[in-house]
């Protein structure tokens, strides 16, 4: 009887332990809104795992600077786009210098801080006139780096951390194909990646729409420096030549890539998530998506089968911002905030191994800090990614903004008729193409994108897509789409007749 009770009260005790350890072993709250004596209301495109570390870490820095328990308030309406246009709404009805009830805007794009600060928005930021030596010499924060803002002129925004647009890929997914591991843009418009490349609309997604930019900008980059000035021509017209020569071939590369594409999806995240699945074989995502998958499938030997990789001289170091708005509820709180985020505890947060010196509780967030110096040999023995100095070595890619970024918008139009809605017709060609052994005469034919000449993004699509003529737009879309569908059943058809 007795070793009966021993035994039934082991497995109660079993069970009792398996249900109550994670709930020991889960980091506590940082401060309830109950207890906190101050409230920060920050709006960002932020993960849940990013929030909870930082609300943790700020409560317990704030509170030891002053004593005083503070609870963040997250709002999350989505990415950076449903908050522009959350933005947008509320400050529509209180005026652009008027407060919206929320303090801080943490985390996105550079661009969409730019827009907001050019509507009088933002506040200056107090940290440039508190830590001057932040920004100054080697291990300060340069203004501009790769070609990329890393604060405004005006002091209105700065950067926290950095990011960086690549590739991401499955390594058994890959190895059942016979693929080497991508290295370059390059790499994805290969024909043995047909029908498995997992990639995002840009019309729905910011981040992929940049990772498009940049590898477009990389083929003018290569044009620019292979191009010969002709008889009677001046440097500008050869240069000029050349960014077309450029834009055409990184469209022709965005072509085969999306040749390529099992699907285009409206949300960035679903990419390293179907990657990780082995749904897909690989696909184009920011930095920080393909680290956190590489890190929650990493096994007990390191190993992950999800590993991300910048492509070689193909990408630039763009950062996440930080800014208050105006007639925020609680300006010295938001200040303070900021502070924290540039400060070395908010800095290696970013990087830290989990349960080192001022590291996160939960999980790496596998992101890169923005300060030179914080890089240093002492903190880089606790980094997740200490192999990552993205300050050491001079940069591969300058990013140019005069070049795309008037475009920017135009190709994301264009890559949506040219390769999304006329997909089906692209794929056909290009499986036409590759079973015919690749004509050479028939491939210029699939390559032909003239009617989206680099002079015509910079004017007429770029006009048309200005002038807010919705109607209008839409109908030049389905003109373009009706070109390349043409094109692309021509191709097809003058593949199979090669074939013969």
């Amino acid at each position: 009887m007795k070793k009966f009770w021993n035994k039934r009260i082991g497995v109660v005790a079993t069970i009792v332990i398996v249900a109550v350890a994670p709930l020991l072993l889960q980091r506590p709250e940082a401060v309830s809104r109950s207890e906190a004596e101050e409230s920060l209301v920050v709006i960002t495109p932020h993960n849940e795992t990013i929030r909870s570390e930082f609300a943790q870490a700020f409560s317990a820095y704030w509170e030891k600077k002053t004593g005083k328990k503070v609870y963040v308030d997250w709002r999350t309406p989505g990415g950076t786009s449903e908050i522009r246009m959350v933005l947008d709404s509320k400050f529509a009805r209180a005026g652009d210098s008027e407060g919206v009830g929320v303090d801080v805007f943490f985390g996105g794009g550079d661009y969409v801080f730019e827009q907001q600060a050019k509507k009088g928005r933002f506040m200056p930021l107090e940290v440039f006139k508190q830590h001057p030596d932040w920004f100054k010499g080697e291990g300060g924060i340069p203004q501009v780096y790769t070609g990329e803002k890393y604060y405004s002129a005006e002091k209105l925004w700065v950067g926290v951390c950095l990011s960086q647009f690549g590739i991401c890929y499955n390594v058994d997914v890959l190895e059942r194909l016979g693929i080497e591991a991508p290295e370059t843009w390059d790499d994805l418009g290969d024909p043995r990646y047909f029908g498995t490349l997992a990639l995002a609309d840009p019309s729905k997604s910011g981040s992929v729409a940049r990772a498009f930019e940049m590898l477009v900008q990389q083929k003018i980059h290569q044009a620019i420096a292979q191009t010969r000035r002709e008889p009677g021509e001046t440097e500008a017209m050869r240069r000029q030549r050349a960014i077309r020569y450029g834009w055409a071939d990184g469209l022709n590369l965005i072509q085969k890539i999306s040749a390529n594409a099992r699907y285009f999806t409206d949300a960035a995240t679903k990419i390293p998530h179907d990657v990780a699945q082995g749904d897909a074989s690989a696909g184009m995502c920011i930095d920080f998506y393909g680290r956190a998958y590489n890190e929650k499938l990493k096994k007990a030997d390191g190993s992950s089968r999800l590993q991300w990789v910048a492509p070689e001289g193909g990408t630039s170091l763009s950062v996440d911002p930080v800014a208050i708005f105006r007639g925020a509820p609680n300006e010295e709180l938001a200040q303070g905030f900021v502070e924290f985020l540039l400060s070395d505890s908010g800095q290696l947060l970013w990087n830290t191994q989990v349960g080192a010196p001022g590291g996160p509780k939960r999980r790496a967030l596998r992101r890169m800090p923005i300060r030179p110096a914080v890089y240093s040999p002492k903190n880089l023995a606790h980094f997740t990614d200490p192999e990552v100095l993205p300050f050491e070595k001079p940069p591969l890619f300058i990013y140019q903004p005069e070049i795309t970024g008037p475009v920017f918008g135009a190709l994301r139009y264009v890559i949506k008729s040219m390769c999304i809605d006329a997909h089906k017709e692209l794929q056909a060609a290009w499986a036409a193409l590759i079973e015919n052994d690749m004509p050479e005469h028939t491939l210029d034919h699939f390559h032909d994108v003239s009617y989206v000449s680099y002079i015509k993004a910079m004017g007429e699509i770029r006009a048309q897509l200005k002038s807010g003529d919705k109607l209008e737009s839409a109908e030049i879309a389905k003109r373009m789409t009706g070109v390349f569908r043409r094109n692309y059943k021509e191709t097809a058809s003058l593949a199979e007749e090669e074939g013969k």
